[in-house]
Formats: structure tokens, C-alpha cells, sequence
């Protein structure tokens, strides 16, 4: 058998096309790795769903989420209130609870 060696293939990567396009004085004056991790970080927080805050009352707790949706709100909120009632030595309502939303500061 020959033995090849080859080099592997770099493929481009969006941070690769970025930073090329950045001044020479900056790309001269930033260390690469340091602006690859902050450009990672920025990428993968401007790719999630934005969420919001979501505020629920039900008898005397008033529980806040953060959710993409009311629909994913409400469940996260069930989740949380069973979680508490549960930590407290209750058992959750067995019909569900019946959450009626409270307008938050920031909505």
C-alpha cells in the first residue's frame, strides 16, 4: 500500500468569513482565539427564540416564567407551581390549576 498523507481540508467557517472582512488593524490588534469564542457566544445567543416574561396567579402564588409562548408559559408555570407545592409537602390539584395571567412591569 502507498501511504498518503494528505493535510486536512479546512472548510471556511462563518467566523472565518467574518473575520475577514474585519480592518487588518483590527484583526492585527485582537487575538483570534479570544474573538472566535466571542464570536461563538454572540452566534448562539442571537439564534434562540427571544423570550418573554409571563406572570401567573393562582390562589395565593403568583408564579413567573420566561417563555418563547403563552402556551409554553402556562406549562412552565404548572411545572414550577407543582414543583413547589410538592417541596412545601402538598400534593398538586388533581383537576389542574387554574392560572390567570397578572401583567408584568416589563410586558
Amino acid at each position: 500500500m502507498l501511504d498518503k498523507s494528505h493535510k486536512p481540508v479546512k472548510k471556511k467557517t462563518a467566523f472565518d468569513a467574518w473575520w475577514a472582512l474585519q480592518p487588518l488593524k483590527l484583526r492585527q490588534s485582537q487575538d483570534v482565539d479570544f474573538a472566535r469564542r466571542c464570536f461563538r457566544a454572540g452566534h448562539q445567543v442571537g439564534s434562540r427564540p427571544p423570550k418573554s416574561k409571563y406572570a401567573f396567579k393562582t390562589g395565593k402564588f403568583v408564579v413567573s416564567v420566561w417563555a418563547a409562548s403563552a402556551t409554553e408559559a402556562r406549562k412552565a408555570a404548572e411545572i414550577e407551581l407543582d414543583f413547589r407545592v410538592v417541596s412545601g409537602g402538598g400534593i398538586p390539584p388533581k383537576a389542574g390549576w387554574k392560572l390567570t395571567a397578572v401583567k408584568t412591569g416589563n410586558a
